[in-house]
């Protein structure tokens, strides 16, 4: 009987053993599955707010563009179109690209027919013709 005893301990404490390391690693792996959860909630709620404020962006552009000052510019300037009683004036930017400058009292200029001369030809006038 004593023999018996002598074995129930070891056995036991060997079982414990067992017991608290399986329950322990699965505590590890319950608290890493958490985390991980938690990570991607982060990350989900970060892409809300991203999301949120791209969705204000735009909804402050579609207002400005329903504005009537926005639809006259956009029939102005991709249709042509024109109010009645106005006079377009085309300007020449910096760029050589035309600019317009709409307004009802403008007075029409007359533009100089456009220089047709290729590069090679104004070159040449620049340095042997004499400038007036």
């Amino acid at each position: 009987m004593e023999r018996m005893n002598g074995l129930k301990w070891p056995f036991f404490a060997a079982a414990s053993g067992v017991l608290f390391f399986a329950v322990g690693i699965s505590t590890v792996r319950e608290t890493y599955r958490e985390w991980k959860v938690d990570q991607e909630i982060r990350q989900m709620q970060a892409e809300v707010e991203r999301l949120e404020g791209r969705k204000l962006g735009l909804v402050e552009l579609l207002q400005r563009l329903d504005s009537q000052d926005a639809l006259d510019k956009e029939a102005r300037t991709r249709l042509g179109l024109r109010k009645p009683g106005e006079r377009v004036v085309i300007l020449r930017g910096l760029e050589g690209s035309p600019q317009t400058w709409e307004t009802p009292n403008a007075v029409l200029a007359d533009l100089p027919p456009p220089d047709t001369r290729t590069n090679a030809e104004r070159w040449f006038d620049y340095f042997f013709k004499k400038q007036n």
